[in-house]
């Protein structure tokens, strides 16, 4: 999605100008994507996750108070995002079916063996990530995957910049623990899958 000719600096200063709706849904629609991935959100839902965040907004806007609006913009995102979890929960407890479902196809460019192994590495990090608690979980997104700085993280969540460098980095602590149990898993994991190689190799006739 576009942006208009203001830069990022001029953006985050968070005051809507002139342009109402359409301005901020060109300038901020991108911005809102990365969001909604920090949060939680799958994939494949995301651009529906956002149109339903700028629904809100345009609904919304004439009571806004013109003041951070990357930070009123954050808490739409974070509200819509956890219904749209709890709406999927519910569907799953009564189809049975994947919150969490692949994309069905890999891009025409890609070898499927590399998209699948790309798609594998996503799914185990994003299980991980998932075991953190969300506060920190989204801070560590927010900052290490999509770029933020922490004087923005601070801006869009609320909350003292020391608070989002202790997030961070008791985040990165956990991550790293996890890390740990899911390489010290696969070791176990592969030494059981060459025990199991070596003794059927080792069956008489």
């Amino acid at each position: 999605m576009g942006q208009s000719g203001l830069n990022t600096a001029e953006r985050w200063r968070g005051t809507p100008g002139d342009g109402g709706f359409e301005r901020i849904y060109h300038e901020w629609f991108d911005e809102v994507c990365r969001w909604i991935r920090a949060l939680g959100g799958p994939d494949a839902d995301r651009d529906d996750i956002a149109q339903e965040v700028f629904l809100v907004v345009r609904r919304r806007l004439g009571d806004f108070d013109g003041g951070n609006l990357p930070g009123w913009l954050y808490r739409i995102t974070q509200r819509q995002v956890r219904d749209f979890r709890r709406r999927t929960w519910t569907r799953h407890i009564f189809t049975r079916r994947r919150v969490e479902e692949p994309d069905i196809l890999p891009h025409a460019s890609q070898n499927p063996a590399t998209a699948l192994e790309k798609k594998e590495n996503q799914r185990v990090l994003y299980a991980m990530l998932g075991k953190i608690r969300e506060a920190r979980r989204s801070t560590f997104i927010l900052f290490e995957i999509e770029g933020l700085s922490g004087a923005q993280i601070a801006q869009i969540q609320g909350i003292p910049l020391k608070t989002v460098w202790t997030r961070l980095h008791h985040a990165r602590k956990d991550f790293f623990a996890l890390a740990a149990k899911q390489h010290r898993s696969l070791a176990q994991h592969e030494q059981r899958n060459g025990s199991s190689t070596s003794t059927i190799g080792s069956v008489g006739p």
